[in-house]
């Protein structure tokens, strides 16, 4: 499964700020385009705080039938919205095939049996009028009103357009100490309907499904232009994004295994880069990967960060199986950034990991080459 070496990340990460003395918040993930919650529940039994976004009413039952058989209800809060950068009531599609895994927003239907409503990621309730109670096990939200009558009432303001977002008041403003994005395709809007907790700095790690850009031709909401010029559209704005998140909001970016990755490693190879030159990075002492995969290929390792008693868990398990690898990863430097973004529908599918430089170190201490 290709998401395996996400999980363990994510794991890590949610172990750093659980565990970091200085936290002042609640530990907290978002989970946008849900699915079967998989993601969610792991989280939780991380002991993070998830909000999670499912619009299909099937996938979020299960969601919440299966944070009950795990016994972390009171940590999961299922919203039946889907993260667009606009608020909108929208059909779906695809909800049929097979358990509705694969549905997306669909501009073009009309009345379909699957419809939802859009937010944006800027848009999260507080944490407060979902977790007033540790005690509440009501997992799912099924509509804006059991969230509270003030954010309803904002909701639907935004959506005749007589509000441009929702009261900041009612929505979350607190660290993000992980937030995952896979909506089918709609990855750039959602990223982008998050600019303002990026500018607040309260995300400290994203990680997200990523192309490859025929999969971005579905988000352009007009029927005036080619699918081919619809590509070259979203290439411009993800390369527009990427630049924006090294810059603006002062992420590291960083490319992880997915379908695309050994394309991505080749296309390294390809233009001859060499992440030890002028590199600060320890060189690791690895038997497995030939001399050019440590030119480029980054080895993220598990270590004892705080010196505390060992959990005896099963990520410490994993852990001690994978000899403390946690993931491969690629940095990817602002200079490669337009030259990726527009080879990437021959790359194919990647995640992408944005990490905050400021966050906490210990996450990324023991990067290695």
């Amino acid at each position: 499964m290709r998401e395996y070496r996400i999980y363990s990340l994510m794991k890590w990460i949610l172990r750093v700020h659980r565990r970091d003395p200085n936290r002042k918040t609640p530990l907290t993930m978002i989970d946008a385009g849900s699915n079967h919650g998989l993601f969610s529940l792991v989280a939780a039994a991380s002991g993070a705080r998830v909000v999670a976004f499912e619009p299909q009413p099937n996938l979020r039952s299960s969601i919440g039938l299966n944070a009950r058989l795990n016994n972390v209800a009171n940590r999961i809060r299922v919203l039946p919205f889907a993260i667009l950068n606009k608020y909108r009531k929208l059909s779906m599609s695809q909800y049929e095939t097979g358990d509705g895994g694969i549905g997306q927003l669909d501009f073009a239907s009309k009345d379909t049996i699957t419809n939802t409503q859009t937010v944006r990621l800027d848009d999260i309730p507080s944490l407060d009028s979902l977790f007033y109670d540790d005690n509440n096990h009501k997992t799912l939200i099924n509509n804006p009103n059991e969230i509270s009558a003030n954010y309803a009432n904002s909701l639907e303001a935004c959506n005749a357009g007589t509000q441009t977002m929702i009261d900041e008041s009612l929505t979350l403003r607190q660290p993000i100490h992980f937030l995952k994005i896979d909506v089918e395709g709609f990855e750039l809007r959602a990223l982008e309907s998050a600019s303002k907790l990026f500018e607040l700095g309260l995300i400290e790690n994203l990680i997200m499904e990523f192309g490859p850009p025929n999969r971005w031709e579905r988000t352009v909401d007009t029927s005036d232009i080619t699918n081919g010029q619809k590509r070259t559209v979203t290439t411009i704005h993800a390369r527009y994004l990427m630049h924006r998140a090294l810059n603006e909001w002062k992420m590291d970016i960083y490319l992880l295994p997915a379908f695309g990755w050994g394309k991505t490693v080749q296309w390294m190879y390809n233009r001859n880069i060499d992440y030890r030159e002028n590199s600060t990075l320890p060189l690791g002492n690895f038997s497995e990967p030939t001399p050019n995969q440590r030119k480029v290929v980054h080895y993220l390792k598990y270590w004892d960060f705080d010196g505390m008693p060992m959990e005896n868990d099963e990520f410490e398990s994993e852990m001690r199986g994978k000899k403390q690898l946690v993931t491969e990863v690629i940095p990817l430097r602002e200079s490669e950034v337009d030259d990726y973004m527009s080879d990437l529908e021959s790359i194919g599918e990647i995640y992408i990991w944005f990490a905050k430089r400021d966050s906490n170190q210990n996450v990324l201490k023991k990067l290695e080459l």
